[in-house]
């Protein structure tokens, strides 16, 4: 009897690999995957306002493949009909291996031959482990003594400043990736992790990227329009002397805006202190603007309720109302939920604080004033 040749039948084999092996379309991308436990796939593109249908696809045993046409790098969502699915970054010319399970698909899955798409998958694996830190310690702090919260809460900075500070790393080392964008906008419980006030340099650094680089983009236009958003809304309104005074009249100026009332006994408790940080840091350059909710329906004669709480606690700086009490306009153009409530403005316009308590307040403003 003849024995076969054992290089001949892997030879074999390895032929009959390749040729079971579903052979992908052709496109400016292709796609090949391998999921376990998927039957049906939706394909789509990601714009910053909308979702973009691109193909229905079907796999056989977990296996699909797909090919599309791009003129440039694009987002792309590739998922179950049920919304399991993860996020791809394709540029013209790649093609894709995806490797990976249906259970908790966009937590178990791994992907080749897309440098933004491996970016992306770098980000889920850093986001993945930085909230399982994050569960840990909200857990420990549930059964926590109080003096240990101190500890709790000092860990808790650390985790995020370290998480915080590998976003930033991440968009400053990868300027040519539109995965920057995901790295701007991670968020954590709802949360985003990179605040447009506190790291406003850093949404700016990508919107500058963004225009240069893809100025067409809609994703470009969506960030153009959240840098809008940093900036305090202009107002207009009377003071005690029926003067109309806007915001715009205190340009290059740092602002201090305190909402309050009459009726409102912790905005009256917190009124010393503001006298006593307007003597403080009026010489130095601060300017505050007072806006009073007074007006509300339970109140006779609200004007005069104003006028006499401003006279006996001595509040010097402009005063204005609408004396609509919660319907004037100003609160939901500053969104306010409560009183007092208040938000520093630095000398570009810029919203850099809300609700700061009388120590950091402090700081912050020294901080704008010695700019």
């Amino acid at each position: 009897m003849r024995i076969p040749n054992p290089i001949l039948l892997i030879f074999v084999l390895l032929i009959c690999a390749c040729q079971n092996k579903m052979k992908a379309p052709e496109g400016d991308f292709t796609i090949h995957g391998q999921v376990a436990g998927v039957d049906t796939l939706i394909f789509e593109k990601i714009e910053a306002d909308k979702l973009f249908l691109i193909d229905t696809l079907y796999a056989v045993n977990g296996e699909f493949v797909a090919a599309n046409s791009i003129t440039s790098s694009s987002f792309f969502l590739l998922r179950t009909p049920d919304g399991e699915g993860i996020n791809l970054l394709i540029k013209k010319g790649e093609h894709l291996e995806i490797e990976g399970s249906r259970a908790e698909w966009s937590k178990n899955y791994t992907v080749s031959g897309s440098k933004g798409s491996n970016l992306i998958y770098s980000l889920n694996q850093k986001l993945d482990l930085f909230e399982k830190e994050i569960d840990a310690i909200y857990d420990e702090a549930k059964n926590a003594q109080k003096e240990d919260f101190i500890a709790i809460q000092n860990r808790f900075n650390e985790t995020f400043e370290t998480h915080t500070s590998y976003l930033k790393y991440f968009i400053d080392n990868n300027p040519n990736s539109k995965s920057i964008l995901l790295a701007l906008f991670q968020s954590v419980k709802g949360e985003n992790i990179l605040n447009l006030q506190s790291d406003y340099d850093y949404y700016q650094k990508v919107d500058s990227i963004f225009s240069s680089k893809w100025p067409k983009s809609t994703h470009s236009k969506l960030l153009s329009e959240i840098l809008s958003l940093a900036f305090a809304p202009n107002f207009s309104m009377e003071n005690l002397n029926g003067d109309s005074v806007s915001l715009s009249d205190y340009k290059d100026q740092v602002v201090l805006i305190d909402f309050w009332a009459s009726w409102c006994k912790p905005c009256r408790i917190a009124n010393p202190k503001m006298v006593k940080l307007y003597s403080d840091f009026h010489e130095q350059g601060l300017e505050i603007i007072s806006i009073s909710l007074d007006g509300t329906p339970q109140q006779k004669t609200p004007r005069l309720d104003w006028e006499k709480a401003v006279e006996k606690d001595k509040l010097t700086w402009p005063q204005l109302s609408e004396l609509k009490g919660w319907s004037s306009e100003i609160r939901n153009l500053y969104d306010l939920k409560s009183i007092p409530y208040t938000v520093l403005i630095n000398s570009e316009g810029r919203v850099v604080a809300q609700d700061l308590d009388e120590m950091a307040l402090r700081i912050k403003i020294t901080e704008l004033l010695q700019k």
